[in-house]
C-alpha cells in the first residue's frame, strides 16, 4: 500500500508539473503575440495628407494586356512608394501602397479595354465588386496606424502627347484606418500609347515622379 501511494504521488506531481509548464509556455506565447501587434498600433492619422513628390512604382497586369484580349479574368496591382507629403495630423513623410484587384468580363486583358488613343475618351474600368483594387498604406513614420485604401473603379487617360495617366477617382474610393474617408490619386507613367501594346503584351506600367517633366503624380489619401 505504501509503495503504491508513493508511485501515485509521484505521478501526480509529474502531470501537475506538466500541466504548469504547459500553462506557461501559453502564456509565453499569447504574450510574444500580443507583444509585436501592440507595439505595431499608433495613433490614427486624421485629415487629409497630400502627397505630391517622388511618386514610384508598378501597375501590374496578369494575363499581360494585348491587343484583341479575350481572357475573361485580369489581375491588376498596385506597387509603388510616395513621399512629399503636407496637411493631415500627424503630417506623414512618406507611404507605400500595395494593392491588388481584379476585372472580369469579355476582353479583360484587351488594350482596348483599358486605354484608348490619344484625344479619344478613355473607358472607364470597374473591377469586380467582391475584389476591389484593394490594399494597404504602410506610412512613416511607422508610429502612424496604417490606412486601408479600396478603388472600384479607374481610368489610363492618354494625354495629347501620348503619355498615360492612371486615375483613381475618389468617388470610387473608400479609405479604412488613417486619414479621410476617401483617396484620389493622379499617377503619371513612364509609357506612352505607342510602346503600350508591344508584341508579347503589355505586363506593367512603371509610374514616375512626373511625365512630362511639368505633370506630376500626386494624390490625396
Amino acid at each position: 500500500m505504501h509503495a503504491t501511494a508513493t508511485v501515485m504521488r509521484h505521478s501526480l506531481g509529474r502531470r501537475t508539473a506538466r500541466l504548469l509548464l504547459c500553462a506557461a509556455g501559453a502564456a509565453t506565447l499569447a504574450l510574444t503575440a500580443m507583444g509585436p501587434a501592440a507595439a505595431g498600433v499608433g495613433p490614427l492619422g486624421t485629415g487629409t495628407p497630400l502627397c505630391n513628390a517622388g511618386y514610384a512604382g508598378t501597375m501590374s497586369f496578369l494575363p499581360a494586356l494585348v491587343s484583341g484580349g479575350t481572357a475573361h479574368s485580369e489581375e491588376v496591382a498596385v506597387k509603388m512608394k510616395f513621399t512629399g507629403c503636407s496637411g493631415g495630423t500627424p503630417v506623414p513623410a512618406a507611404g507605400v501602397y500595395v494593392a491588388k484587384g481584379i476585372i472580369h468580363g469579355p476582353a479583360a486583358n484587351a488594350c482596348t479595354s483599358f486605354f484608348a488613343p490619344p484625344l479619344t475618351t478613355p473607358p472607364i474600368v470597374n473591377f469586380t465588386p467582391s475584389a476591389h483594387l484593394d490594399g494597404p498604406v504602410t506610412w512613416s513614420p511607422g508610429t502612424i496606424s496604417p490606412s486601408n485604401v479600396s478603388f472600384s473603379r479607374m481610368r489610363i487617360w492618354t494625354g495629347p502627347a501620348g503619355h498615360f495617366l492612371v486615375r483613381l477617382p475618389a468617388a470610387a474610393s473608400l479609405v479604412g484606418g488613417s486619414y479621410g474617408i476617401t483617396a484620389n490619386l493622379s499617377l503619371r507613367t513612364l509609357q506612352t500609347y505607342t510602346t503600350s501594346c508591344p508584341t508579347g503584351g503589355l505586363s506593367a506600367l512603371n509610374i514616375v515622379p512626373a511625365n512630362p517633366t511639368a505633370a506630376i503624380s500626386q494624390g490625396t489619401w
